[in-house]
């Protein structure tokens, strides 16, 4: 694909680009609920490597909240892990703005490492991302493979219908960047609005207002 040519795909990642994940916020709320330390909730999940499997389909929510509790003793109730992901993730203005410039002019999605029990719940989450994204929201646990690996992007782009050498992803991890370039996609790696404007204008993208009459 000529890296300049205007994608008739263009792929968000979620964390850190359409939001940030204050995953500190989410600790501490968790950590509330059960009487522990934030310490003890980021060992449960994110170490134990529960967290991981769960990116990677191997766990519904259920299933990994019971892992919880059977291998840590904490209690997580279903909707307040939910809520205190959703009270995690901050929209970013400045991307989604940017998002809503490109809309009119190719097509959006959204392909984010997390499991699938999060993709259901993203509309109720983010009710901001579904004018832009539709139900064009994927998520490695959905698919079983996650970023950076090139097999990962080929069953994204074959679950939106769409080829590699049409599409381009967005998204802060380099390794992501360079996973998505493996696979045939034009990438960038996202660092500020301003960096992410510049390079969607150099791929032909008109970025403009647009003012109603």
């Amino acid at each position: 694909m000529n890296p300049r040519a205007r994608p008739r795909l263009v792929v968000f990642d979620l964390d850190h680009v359409l939001v940030d994940d204050r995953r500190e916020l989410r600790l501490e709320l968790l950590a509330h609920t059960v009487g522990v330390a934030p310490a003890v909730i980021e060992a449960a999940l994110f170490r134990s490597g529960l967290e991981g499997r769960n990116e990677r389909g191997e766990l519904g929510l259920e299933d990994y909240l019971d892992s919880v509790r059977r291998r840590h003793g904490l209690d997580l109730p279903m909707d307040a892990f939910i809520e205190a992901r959703r009270q995690s993730l901050r929209p970013h203005r400045e991307v989604l703005e940017l998002a809503a410039r490109l809309a009119p002019q190719t097509t959006l999605a959204l392909f984010s490492n997390n499991g699938q029990w999060l993709g259901r719940q993203l509309p109720k989450m983010l009710p901001e991302l579904r004018p832009l994204f539709g139900t064009r929201m994927v998520t490695s646990g959905q698919l079983g493979l996650t970023k950076p690996d090139p097999q990962a992007f080929f069953a994204c782009l074959s679950t939106l219908g769409f080829s590699t050498g049409s599409a381009l992803m967005i998204d802060d991890q380099p390794d992501n960047a360079a996973g998505a370039r493996r696979a045939g996609l034009d990438a960038i790696h996202y660092a500020s609005p301003p960096q992410l404007a510049d390079e969607l204008r150099q791929r032909g993208f008109n970025l403009e207002p647009v003012h109603a009459p």
